[in-house]
């Protein structure tokens, strides 16, 4: 009986791994969206390009919605496999990212978030910039989607910082411990 229960446990424990296809594909549209990323913005450049202030405008801020959508993809794969499957294993302390040694579950949606109300903000300043050309309701309802996303993380960023007293504790005393060395 004892061993039925640890193996049990053990194939449990294993489900994690179920996460791993998911991380493929989430792999695979950022993939198909970079290549799409590149596709419309050649066709762009070759058709539609013009030196006029509000149109470069536009297509910078579609390059900086582009990187954060592709940096969001990168921060649930990362942080989901490095929480719910397994830690990575990097030698060089230079080569991993900053972000992902102080990451729970918790901290990751709070980033999620953020970031998901950072590509709203940037999709209402494509519509300011372009205000002739878009519908104000299009823009009136991505406000109020940037507003509850805003609303969203805060209200998760404030839940995770209310259970997590010990983090403030524990980062002050690490730069305490770095600013005297």
């Amino acid at each position: 009986m004892r061993n039925l229960g640890k193996l049990a446990g053990d194939a449990i424990f294993a489900v994690r791994w179920i996460l791993y296809p998911i991380n493929i594909a989430l792999i695979v549209a950022l993939s198909l969206y970079v290549v799409a990323f590149l596709v419309n913005d050649y066709r762009f450049i070759v058709h539609q390009f013009t030196w006029d202030m509000e149109s470069l405008m536009v297509m910078l801020l579609g390059f900086v919605d582009a990187s954060m959508v592709a940096n969001l993809i990168v921060m649930v794969v990362q942080g989901g496999h490095r929480i719910f499957i397994h830690r990575f294993d990097i030698a060089s302390a230079t080569d991993r990212p900053q972000w992902l040694d102080h990451i729970d579950s918790g901290i990751l949606k709070v980033k999620i978030a953020l970031s998901i109300a950072g590509i709203t903000l940037v999709q209402i300043l494509k519509d300011f910039v372009n205000l002739e050309k878009v519908q104000w309701e299009i823009t009136q309802h991505r406000i109020l989607i940037h507003i509850v996303a805003l609303f969203s993380a805060l209200m998760m960023a404030l839940i995770w910082r209310v259970t997590h007293p010990q983090w403030q504790q524990n980062n002050e005393a690490k730069s305490e411990e770095a600013a005297s060395k």
